[in-house]
């Protein structure tokens, strides 16, 4: 992620979640469309928007095929921050 996000000269933090802490803590997890095979609930798509203080403002909690269209993100953006 660290490289896509150099390559595509991003001015915003990504954050990787390998150990899923980030993911706990938020509670976004949820059985994925092949759960009966993998037997493991993963982290949810999600997207939140958090303010200098740190305070998340906006949240998505998506799904596998649902994620917040660009309009959606823009528009809590301007509403929120």
């Amino acid at each position: 992620m660290k490289k896509l996000a150099e390559k595509e000269n991003y001015d915003f933090t990504v954050v990787a979640d390998p150990e899923a802490k980030i993911a706990n803590e938020f509670n976004v997890f949820g059985k994925p469309i092949d759960y009966d095979l993998i037997k493991s609930e993963l982290a949810i798509p999600s997207t939140f928007l958090i303010n200098s203080s740190g305070e998340i403002v906006w949240r998505y909690i998506g799904t596998k095929t649902d994620r917040p269209t660009m309009d959606a993100i823009i528009g809590a953006i301007e509403k929120n921050l």
